[in-house]
């Protein structure tokens, strides 16, 4: 049994902290003389479903908190309720039996609520009130940015973003070093969100991989930048620890180049004859599809041009209801008379389902179950721009998840090549570019890390899973799972 300290660092990616290795001392003594693992992240590896299967051991379908977070889309805050999660996470089951701990910026567990020890929070995604228990850490001490992210910086302003970022990354640091030495804690949590934010956004600046990288850059440097950050961050928890404190760093998920390419999954489900569109919608000339048809050579070219800044300040001069219903086609859409069409799972990225509509389906005489089959053969069918095969697999839901929340998930899932991501756009072709890469180049990728230090618990070789963190954390405090 030993003392944890525990730190969350959002995205952390395990091909990258291989690639920076020569620059990351802190972590090279990790990885020399603990544990270095990779993680298994969520399907699809999305912060707000990962972390909570972080806190409470249970995967997303038992969880039920399955949503996923549209970088492009993120300024009108979360709706979710994690009240869900008040006593059911690992810090929660240590409280109880009795130790000691301190709880700082967990994503989603917001509001704070009491317990043995300290736990401080902000918002999710969006600014607010920053919350303490007991209330009087608030006064006694200087309080970083906690919550979410809450800003989306235009390329121009990407040098004091970068800034900003670092900043608020050093003031976490600084606040959670100040908190772990209250006491010797039996269990101390710190989450940072930052290298998530740098990465999402400058990730074409870095690599030369990206079809939108500019070459030669002043950004090229700022992603390793930010894992030297975290490695000097990790460094000074680590010199902090007592004999009895072992150290144990997770992240979500991993960061990788966003999807540069684009399927339009509707637009193949509408040729098909299963979504239906509005105003005469199956004519290549109904207004639907003329401003579709605009809206997409509009975005490709200001893309084409580098000018997709302006393209979001126009918008935002558009109602939210109404700009999300534009960039999303469904203004275009009719569900009520469709039977299936692409969910808003994935949030873009490569993986998705398609929802059907089971009353709709039967009410037409058909049969659910041959129907679903015709669909994911349909999806197992589309050919890439090279005549590839797009998808890396399509199933039922049931093949991939069970549990009480299984049914949050669309009838069918699927993933496609890690180049492609799920488009809405109609009326254009089944493939396409993603016209909105260089605003959010970046995006997870499956696998995290798991590093262990200063314990002598044997860790199993191999990939881990996410949904193991909670009970290694009771096992190490010597709680059981």
């Amino acid at each position: 049994m030993s003392k944890l300290v525990l730190l969350g660092i959002d995205a952390l990616d395990p091909d990258l902290v291989e690639r920076y290795r020569a620059d990351l001392p802190n972590i090279s003594r990790i990885m020399e003389t603990g544990a270095f693992r990779r993680l298994e992240s969520t399907k699809p590896p999305d912060s707000i479903p990962a972390w909570v299967t972080i806190f409470t051991g249970l995967h997303p379908w038992e969880h039920g908190i399955v949503d996923t977070m549209d970088y492009l889309d993120f300024k009108g805050g979360s709706d979710l309720d994690t009240s869900a999660l008040v006593g059911k996470t690992f810090w929660d089951r240590a409280s109880e039996a009795g130790k000691r701990v301190c709880i700082i910026n967990p994503l989603m567990a917001y509001p704070v609520w009491k317990l043995n020890g300290i736990m401080v929070n902000g918002p999710v995604f969006i600014t607010g009130d920053v919350q303490a228990e007991p209330q009087d850490i608030l006064t006694r001490y200087s309080i970083p940015e906690l919550g979410g992210m809450s800003d989306f910086p235009r390329k121009s302003e990407l040098p004091a973003f970068i800034e900003r970022t670092a900043l608020v990354t050093r003031d976490l640091a600084r606040f959670g070093l100040e908190l772990m030495d209250l006491e010797d804690w039996d269990l101390f949590f710190i989450s940072f969100l930052t290298l998530d934010r740098v990465m999402h956004f400058l990730w074409r600046y870095t690599d030369a991989a990206d079809p939108t990288h500019p070459g030669k850059n002043e950004f090229e440097n700022a992603i390793k930048d930010f894992f030297v950050l975290f490695d000097g961050v990790i460094g000074d928890f680590m010199e902090r620890l007592s004999p009895d404190q072992a150290l144990l760093i997770v992240s979500d998920h991993g960061h990788g180049m966003r999807p540069p390419n684009a399927v339009f999954i509707n637009e193949v489900l509408r040729g098909e004859g299963y979504l239906a569109c509005r105003q005469g919608g199956a004519g290549s000339v109904s207004p639907v599809a003329l401003l579709e048809k605009t809206k997409n050579a509009f975005l490709t070219v200001m893309q084409k041009l580098d000018l997709e800044d302006w393209v979001y300040k126009i918008a935002h001069m558009i109602p939210k209801e109404k700009r999300k219903s534009l960039k999303s086609s469904s203004f275009a859409t009719e569900r009520d008379a469709s039977l299936a069409w692409v969910s808003d799972l994935g949030g873009g990225t490569s993986f998705s389902g398609i929802e059907m509509n089971r009353k709709l389906i039967e009410a037409s005489g058909q049969d659910y179950e041959a129907l679903r089959d015709r669909l994911i053969s349909l999806l197992l069918g589309l050919k890439g721009k090279r005549g590839e095969q797009v998808a890396l697999y399509a199933r039922r839901r049931e093949e991939m998840f069970s549990g009480t929340s299984a049914d949050k998930y669309p009838d069918i899932v699927f993933e496609l090549e890690d180049t492609y991501g799920v488009d809405r756009t109609l009326y254009c072709g089944t493939l396409g570019m993603t016209t909105t890469h260089k605003k959010v180049s970046g995006g997870h990728a499956q696998f995290g890390v798991f590093m262990l230090y200063g314990s002598d618990r044997s860790v199993p070789p191999g990939n881990l899973h996410i949904s193991g963190v909670f009970p290694t954390i009771l096992e190490m405090l010597g709680l059981g799972a």
